[in-house]
């Protein structure tokens, strides 16, 4: 059964406007300008449950937030709720949903009620939690392709806001991906170098060296892509941030795709030309490997990203 195909999951409990309340009651307006005009931004997050510890962590929660705190204010939802409020709210819908497994979190700020297109409130929140395993591909990889379609540009709807409107340009990239085959999509910016894919950043590998776009190549500042760049140092591997050409895909001995959702996802060919073997390379897993004993709580100099959810 494909990802897309699986019958959704929904927790039990969700948190609207600081209210526990069953995920079916868990309602906004059809007139508040968080849905007419997409005045919506949100974060994606993940928490890993230990079993040995009998503890579910979650992962970079105040990196999380803080970006949250920068897109809500240049979209204007004001006031913005603090983030203490916030991480309350994360930790309470967690235990309310006896969440004793890997999952993933959204967090979400809208302008709710009844508003016109530059209303900047009043605000509604919303946090929800469900179970999300790690996804196959992290293992068996996945073939992607270029996208027609471009990246949208910082002077239009920048990139670098987690914005609900941005990912309309996401979606029509990943739906172009999935009509001819393709397991992800690479999305371009204006000037045709390599911006990332419609949820997560690009990192390619050349001459045993690992090289990602820019944050001015038009991407999500994002969290897991900062990450990565940490633990390449720690593992001594040299890192570049620099232009990527689309060309310069194909030259690549291994690449891969990463975010919060699909974690670190080996991407096999690009428009069905292989990289290096066509299998997961090398480097790929050993900050796979690295990764995951970071957000399991194996690797002690990193535990201060791990926020515990219960006591």
């Amino acid at each position: 059964m494909s990802e897309q195909s699986e019958k959704p999951y929904r927790p039990e409990f969700a948190i609207l406007n600081g209210e526990v309340l069953p995920f079916a009651e868990a309602r906004i307006s059809i007139m508040a300008p968080g849905l007419t005009f997409a005045a919506t931004v949100f974060e994606g997050l993940r928490a890993y449950w230990v079993e040995e510890e009998g503890q579910l962590h979650i992962f970079r929660l105040p990196e999380h937030l803080e970006r949250l705190q920068f897109s809500m204010r240049v979209v204007e939802i004001l006031p913005p709720p603090t983030n203490s409020e916030l991480e309350s709210q994360i930790i309470e819908v967690l235990r309310a949903n006896e969440m004793r497994e890997d999952c993933y979190i959204r967090v979400q700020t809208f302008v709710d009620d009844w508003g016109e297109m530059i209303a900047t409130g009043p605000v509604g929140t919303s946090v929800i939690c469900r179970r999300r395993p790690r996804i196959p591909a992290f293992e068996t990889g996945k073939h992607f392709v270029v996208s027609s379609w471009r990246r949208n540009a910082d002077d239009a709807s920048p990139p670098r806001l987690k914005a609900t409107a941005n990912y309309l340009n996401s979606r029509l990239a990943g739906l172009e991906a999935n009509r001819v085959g393709a397991g992800g999509a690479i999305i371009l910016n204006r000037d045709g170098s390599v911006s990332e894919g419609p949820g997560g950043c690009i990192f390619i590998v050349r001459d045993g060296r690992l090289i990602t776009p820019p944050v001015t190549a038009g991407i999500l500042e994002s969290i897991t892509r900062g990450t990565l760049l940490l633990l390449a140092d720690d593992l001594g591997l040299e890192a570049s941030e620099r232009d990527v050409g689309r060309t310069e895909l194909y030259l690549a001995e291994e690449a891969f795709y990463c975010g919060t959702g699909q974690e670190i996802t080996p991407i096999l060919s690009v428009d069905q030309k292989p990289l290096g073997d066509g299998q997961p390379g090398p480097i790929t897993r050993r900050l796979q490997a690295a990764y995951d004993g970071v957000v399991r709580g194996r690797d002690d100099r990193y535990r201060h990203w791990l926020t515990q959810t219960y006591d």
